[in-house]
């Protein structure tokens, strides 16, 4: 039988405690449907499993063995790297001819210890559009692999670096080779009337941050032309909001200005609202006449990277804002009507000492400018490659991993790093809670809405006292509003 098709494995990359979760489950595996286009093009079959939906993988793997020139699966920090190489060994063990490619961004910066596992044969660093047809074209044909830019690879006993492949304009490939998924089970219903779906136009960034791995790589943007088709696939689809997931949506005017002009051309902000990442310096530089012309083009938030309240810290690990940006990029977006949702980092190892606390004070500003702004506290990961790993395997904050196996244990979904003590992890968590509850936001869950409401009047002014002083201790308050909560759910489901 000839061997013609190749099975790209998209594995979970939350820990099973998060994987019902519909708006998990929404993500599509965008990289796979970039790397199906140039595969087909190339002339092979190409088979995509998600682990999300495709539950029966086992069997896929046995029915396809005899048929597949290799398996390829993509990687990010953390359970990923597990759930990986679980599909990696049953591959092996079903067919133990059958190389295993790995790449995505844990794998491209790890790419040493990725290779000195015996269940990964190949790895792909970086862009592999171009990368992954030589690779499948090589073991199709049972050519040498020493020709190809950007893997590293087996050879006998000794493994083979060769050298980096150079960025490319990725409107060179095909667009998402969206046949091969149900694209409707990527769209979450987060309530009545939002059908949210994720896509992405542009990969790499400008900015250099400490903890983020994006910067290493050129920015690359899709054509207009190209970014309105994946829209309107997606609204056939019947999806009516778009969330992209561009490192950094918003660089250069003139091509904001053509995005929203097409959007506007073609009638599109009748039929979709977007939301877009963002950073406070790039915000601040924008004239109204901008952020109109956007917002009339159906942008409805823009995701900001704050980071920190401490500017100190802030230009220690980013040049991409300081706390002021971040305040007016708030109050200029509000004023504009474009909603906003700000990610903060906190236990970076080796921060000033008042950092969280300046954190909390910001969060907490950000509210009173604009109630529904949107708030997500995440607890530093240290990414393979990246300088806060550096720094946190430095100051004996984390355990560098030994093995490319080892990798497996980092969370995001919780702390990482030695310094960050139960405390510190309760006065975020106690502190995001009565943030909650003093400012409840239009878009929280119904069943959340109507329990705050029967409590809205002292809690909400309890938890705006609190917030004020700073004072998180005895939280007698949480604890009935949790218990009130539990009553209603019981009810409902009697």
């Amino acid at each position: 039988m000839q061997r013609c098709e190749v099975l790209l494995y998209s594995p979970h990359f939350v820990d099973p405690r998060a994987r019902g979760d519909a708006a998990y489950r929404a993500v599509p595996p965008l990289s796979h449907l970039a790397l199906a286009g140039p595969l087909r093009e190339a002339g092979y079959d190409v088979r995509i499993l998600d682990a999300k939906w495709d539950s029966d993988w086992k069997r896929e793997v046995r029915e396809r063995a005899g048929r597949l020139v290799c398996a390829g699966v993509t990687s990010l920090t953390g359970p990923a790297v597990q759930d990986g190489l679980q599909f990696s060994a049953y591959v092996k063990s079903v067919a133990p001819e059958v190389p295993l490619l790995w790449g995505g961004w844990h794998a491209s910066f790890a790419a040493q210890q990725a290779i000195e596992d015996p269940r990964v044969d190949v790895v792909v660093r970086g862009m592999g559009e171009r990368t992954i047809v030589e690779v499948v074209n090589a073991l199709a044909s049972k050519n040498s692999l020493h020709g190809i830019a950007g893997i590293l690879f087996r050879d006998g006993d000794r493994v083979v670096s060769t050298p980096e492949r150079p960025a490319e304009d990725i409107n060179h490939f095909p667009p998402p080779a969206y046949d091969l998924i149900d694209p409707r089970r990527y769209i979450h219903n987060v309530r009545p009337g939002v059908r949210l779906a994720n896509t992405i136009y542009s990969r790499g960034c400008p900015f250099a941050c400490d903890f983020c791995l994006d910067s290493r790589n050129k920015w690359l943007g899709l054509s207009i032309d190209r970014m309105i088709a994946d829209i309107e696939l997606w609204i056939a689809y019947g999806a009516n909001h778009l969330r992209f997931y561009d490192g950094n949506f918003f660089l250069g005017k003139p091509r904001l200005v053509e995005f929203a002009n097409a959007i506007l051309e073609r009638g599109l902000e009748q039929k979709f609202r977007w939301m877009a990442t963002a950073v406070g310096n790039r915000v601040v530089q924008m004239d109204d006449e901008l952020l109109d012309l956007l917002r009339r083009a159906g942008l409805k938030q823009m995701a900001i990277g704050a980071e920190s309240g401490s500017d100190e810290l802030l230009q220690r690990i980013t040049n991409k804002t300081t706390v002021e940006n971040t305040l007016e990029a708030i109050r200029r977006l509000t004023r504009h009507d474009i909603n906003q949702y700000l990610f903060f980092m906190v236990g970076y190892p080796g921060e000033p000492e008042d950092a969280l606390e300046r954190t909390l004070d910001l969060a907490f500003a950000a509210k009173k400018i604009n109630p529904q702004v949107g708030l997500y506290l995440n607890f530093t990961t240290p990414l393979p490659g990246s300088e806060v790993f550096r720094i946190a395997v430095e100051r004996g904050e984390v355990q560098e991993p030994r093995k490319f196996e080892e990798w497996a244990r980092f969370d995001y979904m919780k702390p990482n790093l030695a310094n960050i003590g139960k405390r510190y992890v309760e006065q975020v968590n106690r502190f995001q809670k009565y943030l909650h509850l003093a400012f409840p936001e239009d878009d929280s869950r119904i069943q959340y809405r109507s329990t705050l409401k029967v409590m809205s009047g002292p809690v909400r002014k309890l938890a705006r006292w609190r917030l004020d002083r700073k004072f998180y201790g005895w939280p007698v308050e949480l604890g009935a509003f949790e218990m009130l909560r539990s009553v209603r759910r019981a009810i409902g489901k009697s």
